[in-house]
Parts: C-alpha cells; sequence; structure tokens
C-alpha cells in the first residue's frame, strides 16, 4: 500500500490534490456560506434577541422560542434573512479565497512547497487575516440583520403597535441609517466586528484543519489509511466542520455579545429604560451595561442555542465547499 512507504507526518502534510482557482474559491465558498446561513437562521434571531433583550422579556431559550413563534409566526425566525444571505456569501466567498490566498503567500515568504500544508500557527494566522478582511464586508450586513431581527421584540408583552416597527426590510434599514448618520453609520460595531472575526475565523479555520489532521492521523492504524484530508468522507468533513463552527463561537462569543447590543441600542431604546447616553454607547461602556445586567454569565446568553446551530450550519458549509472543491480538482486533471 502506498501510504506505507511515507511517516505519517509526511502524509499529513502532503496534499497532491490541484489547488483551487481563485474564481472557485470564491464560487464554492459562496455556495458554502448560502447553505449554512439557510441553516443556522433560525438559531441566529434567537441568539441575537437573547443577547440584547432585557431579561424580562425572555426567561431563556425556549421562551424565547415560544414568544417568536407566538408572536411573529415561522416567519419570526427568519425575519431579515435577505441582507445576511447575500452577507454570507460574499463573506464564505471572501474567507476561502483570502485564506488560501495568504497560505499562498506565507508558502512563499518559507520556501514551502505549493503541495505542503502549513503548519497550525500558520494556519490560524491565515484564517485570522482572512476575517479581518471579511469585517469589513459584513459589518454593515449584520449591522442590518441585527436591528431586523431585534425591532419587532420591542412589542412583547403588550398591545400590539405597528408604529413601533420603522423597518419594513433590509433596504428601509440601509435607507434610514444613511440618510440620518451617512455612510458611517453602516459601520457602527466595526471595532468589535473586526475583533470577532479575527479571532473567531483564525480559530474557524485552525480548527477545522486540526481535525482533520487528526482524522488522518488516525486512519493510519486502519486499513484504509489515507494521505490527507482530500481523502476524508462524509462523517470526517461533518465532524470537522462542525467543531470550526464550535470553535468560532466558543473563541469569539463575548465579543459578539458586545457588538450585537452596540449595532441594537437605538432599536431598543425605543419604548425602553435605555437612556439616551446608551443609544449610543462606546465598546468600554457596552461592556460595564451587559456586565451590570448579569456579571459575566451576560456574555454568555444564548451560547447555548449558538452552539446548537453551530455545528450543522458549519458542517454544511465545509461539506460544500469540500466537495466542490473536490469535483473541481478531478475536472482539472481531464
Amino acid at each position: 500500500m502506498e501510504a506505507e512507504f511515507h511517516t505519517v507526518s509526511e502524509i499529513v502534510q502532503h496534499d497532491s490534490r490541484p489547488k483551487a482557482t481563485g474564481i472557485e474559491d470564491l464560487a464554492f465558498g459562496s455556495l458554502a456560506g448560502m447553505m449554512g446561513k439557510c441553516v443556522e437562521y433560525p438559531f441566529d434571531t434567537v441568539k441575537v434577541r437573547l443577547q440584547t433583550s432585557e431579561t424580562q422579556v425572555f426567561s431563556g431559550t425556549l421562551d424565547c422560542l415560544k414568544q417568536t413563534w407566538r408572536n411573529e409566526g415561522f416567519g419570526g425566525f427568519y425575519r431579515g434573512l435577505t441582507s445576511p444571505l447575500v452577507g454570507a456569501m460574499a463573506e464564505n466567498a471572501i474567507a476561502f479565497y483570502a485564506y488560501n490566498r495568504i497560505q499562498g503567500i506565507i508558502r512563499t515568504a518559507t520556501g514551502a512547497r505549493p503541495e505542503d500544508s502549513l503548519s497550525l500557527p500558520q494556519l490560524f494566522l491565515s484564517g485570522g487575516l482572512s476575517g479581518t478582511i471579511c469585517a469589513f464586508v459584513i459589518s454593515p450586513v449584520e449591522l442590518v440583520k441585527c436591528k431586523l431581527q431585534v425591532e419587532n421584540v420591542q412589542g412583547y408583552g403588550g398591545p400590539a403597535n405597528p408604529a413601533a416597527v420603522k423597518f419594513k426590510g433590509p433596504l428601509s434599514v440601509v435607507s434610514h441609517l444613511l440618510r440620518t448618520q451617512g455612510l458611517t453609520g453602516l459601520y457602527k460595531g466595526i471595532t468589535p466586528t473586526v475583533a470577532r472575526e479575527t479571532i473567531g475565523v483564525g480559530f474557524w479555520f485552525g480548527a477545522y484543519e486540526l481535525v482533520c489532521r487528526q482524522l488522518v492521523r488516525a486512519s493510519q492504524h486502519s486499513a484504509k489509511p489515507l494521505r490527507s484530508k482530500a481523502d476524508l468522507g462524509p462523517a470526517g468533513i461533518i465532524l470537522a466542520g462542525g467543531c470550526a463552527g464550535i470553535s468560532y463561537n466558543l473563541a469569539s462569543y463575548p465579543i459578539d455579545v458586545v457588538k450585537s447590543f452596540i449595532q441594537t441600542a437605538d432599536v431598543r431604546s425605543a419604548g425602553s429604560s435605555l437612556t439616551a447616553a446608551a443609544e449610543k454607547p462606546g465598546i468600554a461602556g457596552t461592556i460595564r451595561i451587559v456586565y451590570g445586567r448579569g456579571g459575566i454569565p451576560a456574555f454568555y446568553r444564548g451560547l447555548g442555542i449558538t452552539l446548537l446551530r453551530a455545528f450543522p450550519a458549519n458542517a454544511a458549509m465545509f461539506m460544500t465547499y469540500e466537495y466542490l472543491s473536490r469535483l473541481a480538482a478531478e475536472l482539472h486533471k481531464k
């Protein structure tokens, strides 16, 4: 068997599969993002509402699910989907494109061969830098999404108040922000978004690569040892992709809470106890406000449902990207 002529380290590091082109990375990443967003969005809606609402609005995840269903029906879980769906396609396209291009730069700088995989620290760095780039693309999308997800909650527990809902959809939010705050209004919360994406995407790609390598190493004692992650089956990709999603959220969740809180402050202030000063909180002020609502646990409110959706959504994303890449590799050989 060919694998028997190589050390485990060589087997894990070597991947002779043709690399995806830049256009392919953009296309496959876009489709992967669309797939993942459709799976995760209802969970994301509940997460954002738990992160940003007063504790008396929702007693927990199940209460948020029940109230959203009772007040808005099934469509309430997909409120504001259009903007993040487009954003997810753009984000993942850029993430995979930047991730693979940055790896190429590192290989050139270190003299590594194109077919050699990088070390895990180098992969974490590649992922982190790609996340930094993505943050500037998705920040306006996240802002629009969060406002639409949270806006309706202000009417829960009381008589219907149509006037409380200012936005009819993503374009309505964008129009309002441009009219009242200019272009800078679309980038409210950009600093925590950059921090979240840099840290989170670094762990996202890093965890995926780590699990893939461990699975390849473990296979060396089986009857059919694998040479690289290109040989992993669906179960392996699902496991690695799911672990990547969980790692992303565990590493960046408190930052995400601060980001969501800042981006929805003006929406939540309508009809709430927030003061005028709290409508435009800075990062330090937001941290104090969140901490005052429940201490350290307040920075992890909604984490349970986030992790619940992270595994299937990210497994779907990596599965889509990996198999499209394999299909392209086979076509390149012909």
